[in-house]
């Protein structure tokens, strides 16, 4: 036997007694070379080959397969869902689960006093052992496979599969061949035998080559979430037809395995009545039925250092059963008693076993790991023959199925949680090395949409062992079986224009169709908790109230009221009393124009307005809405009716044209409908018009962006600012000025708490210097499509004309004036003294900015809140020495100004010269 070569020598130099982390660390430093392992875009392993008296180098990795898989027809759909669609829980986090959960029981089960606290805890140990078995379920197991045998020269196929709503029904249906090559399902929709709890795992014993009176039968082992069940299928003629009739053999309930659930379970493949099963404590049982009496006896017993994980497999070539842990893999031959040989163990950790593939024929093992796939020889299993990276996530439910295609075997590795299928064309060669003869590919899939499935099912048919023809089954979660067709074709033909497209379903019977349309209009079932208690209560009384036995308005009393109103709207922001703080429509002006209502609720659009009734629709298409004028007196108006006919297609222009559109949904005209009625539908559309007309624009007391009044600390900042302009140092950009929408202070996200501090420096933080350095030259209310980018340090490009600033719309005649009564404040009077350079010094180059500066405000000590001045600029002089103020085109100051007093800049700018120090008198060496 010829292996790769590797690093397998013993290590001599360490001691016996070294333990801990030498010895991990020897064992680190020897196992990533003890065998070949195939890597994408790795060497892997590579050895001279003698050949025609010469030597060649022959690498693990070949690239010369002469056949691949690909599909012969398109994916069908072999049998409907038997189940209702999954009830997929909404993605909400434990706090909003635990809210919901307090509110049930409070509304439930007021009696009941029980701390948010421990629903919370409840829920969140609920939500770690739900994702817990999602990742690791231990108990389940493949729930599909193919019974195969051989009756009155005939071969007989049959799909066996779980159905029904809790998966506690065997269905068994047979498997048709059309063309020699072409597999299909003819469904049946009852079921051959029905268990108490729902099934997790299936197997088939193996082909059984002659069936009939005094021989063998094929079995089925069927493991649920109670017992394990070894059935015996039986065939009954039934006219033409063969009828399967199961008969259970051998119950292994859970009290015959020392008080402990079934994990997994083999059938022996030298005799089908004989299977092995093993619990979640690693105990290994064998069980064999026959017509006398059944026999279940343990036949190893687990350590208890051994992990819950285990996994079982038959052997092909002798009676032994193949066993994995958590991180070894063992050898359990019957004829060297209940001790295990141990074949290989894994020492990275967060890496385990997920399966085990029994003997074949070539007297390879395959080992498949959250990691690798492994390949061993039962005759020397100090070290495996190959390993390839599969390059998935940490997936438990790995599984491996064998193959012979063209006689020479394929390995397929597969999940349950996806519909991934790799194929793997790994066999030895002519030289008795083994080789990976191509690169991993995947089949298509067998089941769309893809996601978690129940499991699948590899097929060939006994008289084509070895040809070239395969077929997949696939399992899904709701029940539905899918079936693609493969066919293995040389490398060159096999490409992805072969590959067919869509997707279809065969003919079903009657009663089949049916199982698949009751399926598709079940509810999912929540169980108990979903039950929802309800109290029937008749509301004939309130609706008759509603609609039917209404008072009559008083029409006289509604026009006066609205028409007060309409006076009102046009002068509401001189006669308001309440600061308003936000936005209004013309609805909310309306509202707040008119007298309280009678019903008042938490808004203002449910509680209604004097104009939702006839007389103000009425002055609505009579146009005596003062629109116009409120748009002219509110400073800021912002029309939305674009917006709005986006959400309400049917908005037109004009009222009458939008009644014509809402007349769509008018009541069909019947003959029982009452004049009411039509009074009502008319009423409605009138007032939903009304209301779209009044929501179609916005208004603002002011506009949005800065702030013109300053208080004091403003002043004192704009004063300290000032100096830091006229020094050479860079000036930091001001902080962010919000109107409307305000940050507010939050705690920060890794759970620290501001301090008053840090609510000072609140506007910096959450605009940085850079954002602030974008901002600083952006005026809001300019137009941003007029906005032109300049270069600041292109000396070249003319600078940017002025953009005046968005004009203030002007006052009414008629509004009323803010006159300033009192004595001036201390504030008012007092001005700091304008100082002037007596020289001109040159500063750093300007950098011309890309919007136009605004000129700069008037430097101020401190004013009142109602001082706003509003005058034109006046330009400072640059020079030391009075300048005309007519010469300059400036007007006459009341008083001259004074010399500049300011330290000229520079090493001699006017500073007092600083005295000479004394010397100090050194010391003579010497006594």
């Amino acid at each position: 036997m010829d292996v790769w070569p590797g690093y397998c020598r013993e290590q001599t130099n360490s001691s016996e007694k070294a333990k801990g982390k030498a010895r991990a660390k020897d064992e680190r430093l020897e196992n990533p070379w003890r065998y070949p392992v195939v890597e994408h875009g790795s060497l892997s392993a590579a050895t001279l080959k003698k050949k025609s008296r010469r030597f060649e180098w022959a690498f693990v990795t070949r690239g010369n397969a002469k056949h691949k898989l690909v599909p012969s027809g398109a994916p069908v759909q072999a049998f409907p869902p038997t189940r209702s669609k999954p009830w997929r829980s909404p993605k909400a986090t434990e706090s909003q689960r635990a809210e919901q959960g307090a509110h049930f029981l409070r509304t439930c089960y007021p009696d009941v006093d029980i701390q948010a606290e421990l629903i919370r805890d409840q829920i969140m140990e609920d939500t770690r052992a739900t994702q817990e078995i999602m990742r690791e379920d231990l108990y389940s197991g493949n729930l599909i496979d193919v019974s195969s045998f051989h009756v009155a020269r005939k071969n007989l196929a049959y799909l066996a599969f779980p159905m029904g709503e809790t998966n506690c029904q065997l269905n068994m249906s047979p498997l048709v061949v059309h063309s020699k090559t072409i597999i299909d399902v003819k469904p049946t929709a009852t079921p051959v035998y029905t268990f108490e709890t729902p099934i997790r795992q299936i197997i088939a014993s193996p082909h059984v080559t002659d069936v009939g009176k005094g021989k063998g039968a094929p079995t089925l082992a069927v493991r649920t979430m109670g017992v394990t069940t070894l059935l015996q299928i039986n065939l009954a003629i039934d006219r033409t037809m063969y009828r399967l009739e199961p008969t259970p053999l051998l119950t292994v309930q859970r009290a015959d395995m020392g008080d402990k659930s079934a994990v997994d379970m083999a059938i022996s493949p030298f005799n089908s009545c004989v299977a092995y099963v093993v619990n979640s404590g690693g105990d290994i049982f064998r069980c064999s039925a026959s017509q006398s009496k059944s026999v279940i006896e343990q036949i190893h017993t687990g350590g208890p250092s051994e992990g819950p994980f285990y996994r079982i497999a038959a052997s092909h070539v002798r009676e032994s059963v193949l066993s994995i842990t958590d991180n070894e893999a063992n050898l359990l031959d019957m004829r060297a008693g209940k001790k295990s040989h141990v074949l290989h163990s894994l020492t990275r950790s967060r890496t385990m076993f997920t399966s085990i593939e029994s003997l074949s024929d070539d007297h390879i093992i395959r080992l498949v790991s959250t990691d690798e796939l492994l390949w061993l020889d039962e005759r020397n299993t100090r070290r495996p023959l190959l390993a390839v990276k599969h390059g998935r996530n940490l997936d438990t439910t790995l599984h491996s199925f064998t193959r012979v295609m063209i006689s020479s075997p394929v390995t397929f590795l597969t999940s349950r949680r996806n519909s991934l299928v790799t194929v793997y064309d790994v066999s030895r060669g002519t030289d008795n090395l083994v080789y990976l003869h191509d690169a991993p590919y995947s089949l298509p899939p067998v089941l769309r949409p893809d996601g978690t499935h129940l499991g699948h099912a590899f097929f060939q048919q006994p008289t084509a062992l070895g040809s070239k023809y395969l077929s997949v089954f696939q399992l899904s979660e709701r029940g539905s079986v899918s079936l693609l067709n493969f066919q293995a074709v040389s490398g060159e033909s096999a490409t992805q224009d072969t590959l067919p497209q869509g997707g279809s379903h065969t003919e079903w019977p009657p009663e089949v169709k049916k199982l698949g349309d009751d399926a598709d209009a079940a509810r999912p079932d929540l169980g108990h908790l979903a039950g929802r208690a309800h109290i029937v209560v008749d509301l004939q009384s309130a609706y008759e109230k509603m609609f039917i036995d209404r008072d009559e308005p008083d029409l006289v009393a509604q026009t006066d009221a609205v028409y007060d109103t309409l006076e009102r709207m046009p002068t509401f922001w001189q006669n308001t009393d309440v600061p308003v703080e936000h936005c209004l429509t013309t609805f909310d002006v309306a509202a707040r124009s008119g007298p309280d209502p009678d019903s008042v609720s938490r808004n203002d659009w449910f509680t209604g307005s004097v104009l939702d009734s006839a007389p103000g629709h009425r002055a609505l298409s009579q146009g005596h809405v003062p629109h116009a004028q409120l748009v002219r007196n509110t400073p800021w108006h912002v029309d939305i009716s674009a917006f709005v006919r986006r959400i309400v297609p049917e908005l037109e222009g004009s009222t009458q044209s939008t009644l014509e559109k809402l007349s769509r949904y008018d009541l069909s005209d019947d003959s029982g409908r009452t004049a009411a009625s039509f009074r009502r539908e008319n009423e409605a559309r009138s007032q939903l018009a009304l209301d779209l007309s009044l929501a179609c624009d916005v208004f603002a007391h002011k506009r949005p962006g800065k702030d013109t009044t300053n208080n004091f600390e403003e002043d004192l900042l704009n004063i300290s600012r000032s100096t830091e302009a006229m020094s050479l140092g860079d000036l930091d950009p001001s902080p962010m000025q919000f109107s409307f929408l305000r940050p507010l202070v939050k705690d920060d996200p890794r759970g620290v708490s501001f301090t008053d501090e840090d609510e000072a420096n609140t506007l910096k933080a959450i605009a940085p210097l850079g954002v602030r350095l974008l901002l600083q030259e952006w005026d809001v209310g300019t137009d941003p499509y007029e906005h032109v980018y300049r270069d600041p340090y292109d000396e070249t490009a003319q600078p940017p004309d002025r953009m005046q600033r968005p004009a203030k719309p002007a006052l009414p005649k008629d509004a009323p004036t803010i006159k300033e009564t009192g004595p001036p404040t201390q504030t008012q009077i007092q001005r700091p003294p304008a100082i002037a350079s007596s020289t001109i010094t040159r500063g750093p180059p300007p950098i011309a900015a890309s919007q136009p500066a605004a000129p700069r405000k008037p430097l101020v000590a401190a004013r009142s809140h109602g001082s706003l001045v509003t005058g034109p600029q006046r330009a400072m002089p640059s020079g030391s020495q009075p300048q005309d103020a007519q010469s300059a085109g400036l007007p006459t100051p009341s008083q001259e100004f004074m010399a500049s007093t300011q330290v000229l800049p520079g090493p001699h700018g006017g500073r007092p010269v600083p005295a000479k120090k004394k010397p100090v008198k050194k010391r003579v060496g010497g006594f």
